[in-house]
């Protein structure tokens, strides 16, 4: 595996410096990165950095004023299911009129491996930003359902990348918290729900991450969301902003909130 020396911050500063590495493709297209490896100066052990980037697929939205002669935001999106074809319901607008470019790797789904999905994530990450001319202050984790979980961990697990998080239904804490609006803590596969594994170090790293946690009264994990805001992000004294939209289900926020998400990881 070739290791990138420098971490994010090089690959930003080549695409910022050498032309031939800014590419202006905008629109809405699926892509194969094909190219060796990248990784991270600092790896992490609950995440693959050994995929082969000509093998997988990516979906890549770039907002047409996109030129290259600006940095532009980066969002990087698992989602719940395999296959992602287009961004978000209502996101499009927001994501163009606050420059954000978007990602979401293919077979990242809820069925796949933890680390083969963060791996993808960061994988994507680098790649963009390889590509593109990114602002690595503006890099988020973002995700749907068991993606939102895997975003969050991303802030625990790779926080020199990703800077914040947008978990829409679905959340994790390094330990268990009270339970108070949570009918039950089982995933649908049977297994425990909520807690990550991670070290102090993680920990204390992700203390310079800011979360948002989004969910909505008609979300059937809109207790365990509440929960571990209340009970653990907030009791430990993290960064982070709760979305408890009303009506909302278990999906995806709107545009509008996804507006005031960005506007909170903005600081």
């Amino acid at each position: 595996m070739k290791k990138l020396v420098g971490g994010p911050l090089v690959l930003l500063l080549l695409a910022a410096t050498c032309g031939a590495q800014v590419r202006t493709r905008t629109g809405d297209f699926v892509t194969v990165f094909a190219t060796h490896p990248l990784a991270p100066e600092r790896q992490d052990l609950h995440i693959s950095y050994n995929l082969d980037p000509s093998s997988e697929r990516f979906f890549v939205h770039v907002p047409a004023t996109y030129t290259g002669d600006e940095a532009y935001g980066l969002i990087v999106f698992t989602d719940a299911d395999e296959t992602i074809t287009e961004v978000p319901p209502g996101w499009a607008g927001v994501l163009d009129s606050r420059k954000f470019l978007f990602v979401a790797a293919e077979n990242a789904g809820n069925e796949q491996d933890t680390n083969r999905r963060l791996g993808l994530a960061v994988l994507g990450a680098l790649e963009m930003m390889k590509r593109y001319r990114v602002d690595p202050r503006r890099v988020y984790a973002a995700g749907y359902s068991g993606g939102g979980r895997m975003s969050g961990l991303l802030g625990f697990y790779q926080p020199e990348i990703f800077r914040g998080t947008i978990q829409n239904c679905g959340a994790d804490f390094y330990k268990p918290v009270p339970s108070v609006y949570a009918r039950s803590w089982l995933s649908t596969s049977g297994r425990p729900y909520g807690v990550l594994d991670a070290t102090a170090e993680e920990i204390a790293r992700a203390r310079q991450v800011r979360f948002v946690l989004i969910t909505g009264t008609n979300d059937f994990r809109h207790g365990n969301v509440l929960d571990i805001y209340n009970g653990g992000f907030v009791r430990e004294k993290f960064q982070v902003k709760l979305f408890d939209v009303p009506g909302m289900g278990h999906d995806t926020c709107d545009g509008a909130t996804l507006a005031a998400a960005l506007e909170f990881l903005a600081g």
